[in-house]
């Protein structure tokens, strides 16, 4: 069951069905092997035990005459359960081709109404059902898993570049930013108000530092040009 989830989760991933169909179009188009991509399916009964089985009685004259005939099928069975090994081509075909289908008409889904929608949301449900019971080779099933990890890695690194931004270069509040972003990670829309609001808010520290410093810089000139009508004054004074 923990499997069937993760493989639920992986089909969510942009990317990781398309690779999976792309490497079965590979085996089957250019003489690979099927065991190179899955080992079976994993559906949900198959950790039900099936029915013991009795044999029936043998007798032994049979048994004899049966062990007589063993040696010279031997050869023959083990290259027949050789070439019937693995997963078995029709039902792969249907399978692999059930999740192709699904995929185009989730594929159109998300590019008319987006991935939050409730129809894109069915759409990938649907996709993930038919996905995730795929028993994927350990290769394919960590490809997978290390390409979702690797994805969410650039992720974070991205968001801790984002915030630096915001918070260091712009000097918004770290507390403001934690509780805007997460709810507009990929709104482009966010990012302009908040530099017209950080711009807004300059500026209006500017004026409010202006006007503080104001009317120094007008008594200043005052004081200037008293001193200066003084020293004319000065020079005017008759002598005696």
């Amino acid at each position: 069951e923990g499997i069937r989830e993760v493989m639920s989760a992986i089909a969510h991933f942009p990317g990781t069905v398309d690779h999976i169909l792309s490497e079965y179009t590979r085996v089957t188009t250019e003489g690979g092997r099927l065991s190179d991509v899955l080992s079976g399916y994993i559906d949900p009964d198959d950790g039900i035990a099936p029915p013991a089985e009795v044999p029936p009685p043998v007798e032994a004259k049979v048994a004899k005459a049966d062990d007589e005939t063993d040696d010279d099928e031997a050869e023959s069975s083990d290259d027949e359960e050789e070439a019937e090994s693995g997963p078995d081509p029709v039902i792969a075909a249907q399978r692999f081709g059930a999740v192709a289908d699904q995929m185009e008409i989730t594929r159109k889904a998300l590019k008319k109404h987006g991935r939050n929608n409730k129809a894109a949301i069915a759409e990938l449900l649907a996709l993930a059902e038919l996905f995730m019971p795929i028993k994927l080779v350990p290769k394919q099933f960590e490809g997978l898993v290390e390409r979702v990890r690797g994805a969410l890695d650039r992720l974070r690194q991205q968001e801790r570049a984002i915030m630096q931004l915001c918070v260091r270069d712009a000097r918004m509040p770290r507390a403001d930013f934690l509780r805007q972003f997460p709810s507009n990670e990929v709104d482009e829309s966010w990012s302009d108000a908040l530099a017209q609001r950080q711009e807004q808010v300059r500026r209006s520290h500017w004026s409010r530092t202006a006007g503080h410093h104001s009317l120094p810089a007008e008594t200043d000139r005052a004081g200037n040009r008293d001193r200066s009508d003084h020293r004319r004054n000065q020079g005017h004074q008759p002598s005696h």
